[in-house]
This record gives C-alpha cells, structure tokens and sequence, in this order.
C-alpha cells in the first residue's frame, strides 16, 4: 500500500467505539501493512481501542494478542496502555496477553506500568480479582525472571508515604497463590 492507502485505511479502522472486528481487518491486510498501521498509532488511539470496553473485552484480547504476532513494541505499548484502574484489568477468555506477562520477562516500562497498576488498584468490590490477576504477574516476574531487586528499587523511588503501601502490597502478591491459569 501506499502512504495515501495506508493513512486512509488506518483512519477507516480507527473510527470509534468498536474494536471487534480490529485484529480481522489488520489480519486481512499485508503483515507489513498491519505493522506500520498499528505501530503509528497514538495513546489515545489505543486507548480508545483497548479501554473502551463495553461487551468487548474477548475481541480487544483477541486484538491485543494478534499484536504480538506483527509488533512486539506495540504489543506492550497496548498492554501498558491497558493497564488503567479506573477500567480496571482487561478479561478475556484466554487472558493471553496475561500468560505473555506471567511467561515473559517483560519490558522495563511494563513492569513500571504493572506495578504502579498494583499499587494502585482498589482491592474490594470487583476489583479483588484485578488486584489478584496482577499480583500474578509480579509473582511470575519475581519467581521466574529473579526481578526482586528491581521492584525494590521501583519501591524506593516513590515518595516515602507511598512505599509503605507499596511494599507492603507487593510482597503480600508475591507471597500469595495464584490461582489463575494464566500464571
């Protein structure tokens, strides 16, 4: 495609709301197509995509996990994006993009976004399972990828009222089962 195809069937593809038919339209195209399209999108483009969620969160999983076919940065660019406590964790039937975080040593900036998500996070109501699904993920980060230290450097560079909090909540994900199979 050419660029003038390219900024037309992005545009096309952008319109909003609905993300259902996204990853089938990106699949339709040629995969270096698909690529340079997903990859020039915006943070407010993706998160218009993967955070606008009503009777969606199966095809924006579906969506995000096409991603990390065509464009690993993107992929974790949407997933960071994703990561937002005021929608909360994004459910999918397979939570494959948790199995990718749970199996895969994950970029910096993921583990940032991750653990301030984790901090962060309401832990009543509906949100006990979101608190619970990322504790799986610093769990797996700490246990499978030896990133300790790390968290424990991020745990420092807060302001000193929030470290408390935060060390006390990582550690109790960390030591905690996960229950999910996505871990």
């Amino acid at each position: 495609m050419n660029d003038k195809e390219l900024k037309e069937t992005k545009m096309e593809l952008m319109k909003p709301d609905w993300t259902e038919n996204l990853h089938h339209a990106l699949e339709e195209l040629q995969p270096e197509d698909a690529k340079i399209i997903v990859e020039s999108m915006t943070d407010s483009e993706i998160y218009r995509k993967v955070n606008n969620r009503k009777f969606q969160e199966d095809y924006i999983s579906e969506y995000i996990d096409y991603l990390w076919e065509i464009s690993e940065p993107t992929y974790w660019k949407h997933i960071i994006i994703s990561l937002d406590t005021t929608v909360g964790i994004l459910w999918g039937d397979d939570m494959a993009h948790f199995k990718k975080m749970c199996n895969h040593r994950i970029p910096d900036d993921v583990l940032k976004a991750v653990l301030d998500f984790a901090i962060a996070v309401e832990v009543k109501d509906n949100y006990k399972q979101d608190f619970e699904a990322i504790g799986c993920v610093v769990k797996a980060q700490v246990e499978k990828f030896k990133r300790l230290d790390e968290i424990n450097k991020y745990i420092s560079s807060l302001e000193k009222d929030k470290q408390v909090i935060a060390d006390t909540r990582l550690k109790e994900m960390i030591k905690c089962k996960c229950n999910y199979t996505f871990y």
